[in-house]
């Protein structure tokens, strides 16, 4: 079947997740994140409602034996993908451990992971579904551990109960703050690119959250793609801002120094 012929939400393993045409860079966007966050092949990653292994497939390759483990209640979205993306010589080298359960339950597994991901969860979930998820994820979060999700941030937020995908939903940035303070955790908005929502980063201390100076490297700007273009708007809203900032108060000297850094910077052909 023609991904092109697919729409967000069909019985395919490529689409039900999501838009099928981004199902390639979905998953590649969030290795690159949890990478950039200083993921490494020893670490135990839970891939939380990983679906048809959108991202695992990435994540699978990259990780020593033993170190995946995924949650999904949709067993269906797991075969195909190992049928149809990564063969089951890779799930016999890395065995990967999965679960199939709707509880929201991460327990089950018995290990204290260094990454959780939960990618387009909380944006299907109600309140009291996101509570319960944190909480859970604290209790099997390494001590220095991260917890990275997306949401859709809105100037309100959803009313209703329960697990309601497809329907997509919405909450303020208070709320989510304070899901976080409910769970034992803290939280930070993260700059890094995503089509239709956005990244957060939870931790069980704040000192392990990325600091705004280390933000810089967090935007997941993608190059030479008009799909994606306006992940580099990010960045170049940030370039305006810091020239706004040289001109206000930096000496004439130093001004010189950073326009000549900004120029082999940005234009550089090395």
């Amino acid at each position: 079947m023609n991904v092109a012929d697919l729409s967000p939400g069909d019985h395919h393993y490529m689409a039900y997740i999501g838009p099928p045409e981004q199902y390639d860079f979905m998953g590649a966007t969030q290795f690159r994140l949890l990478c950039t966050l200083g993921l490494r092949a020893y670490h135990k990653l839970l891939d939380f409602g990983c679906g048809s292994l959108r991202a695992g497939r990435f994540f699978l390759t990259y990780l020593n034996e033993g170190c995946y483990y995924g949650v999904e209640p949709n067993k269906w979205l797991i075969e195909d993908a190992i049928k149809n993306q990564i063969g089951q010589d890779i799930v016999r080298i890395k065995k990967p451990s999965f679960n199939y359960n709707d509880k929201f339950s991460v327990d089950d597994f018995g290990t204290k992971f260094d990454f959780i991901v939960a990618q387009s969860i909380f944006s299907h979930s109600s309140i009291d579904v996101i509570s319960k998820s944190l909480k859970n994820f604290n209790s099997s979060l390494a001590t220095d551990g991260l917890i990275i999700a997306t949401f859709v941030v809105g100037n309100s937020d959803f009313e209703g109960d329960g697990w309601v995908y497809p329907e997509c939903v919405n909450y303020h940035p208070s709320t989510i703050k304070r899901l976080a303070t409910d769970a034992d955790l803290v939280v930070t908005r993260i700059p890094w690119y995503h089509p239709r929502q956005s990244w957060y980063v939870f931790s069980k201390s704040r000192e392990r959250l990325p600091t705004h100076s280390l933000r810089t490297y967090l935007r997941g700007a993608v190059l030479f793609d008009p799909e994606f273009k306006q992940s580099c708007k990010i960045v170049d809203k940030i370039k305006g801002d810091l020239i706004k900032y040289v001109k206000k108060g930096v000496p004439p000297n130093i001004k010189i120094k950073l326009k000549q850094w900004f120029k082999r910077g940005y234009n550089s052909s090395d």
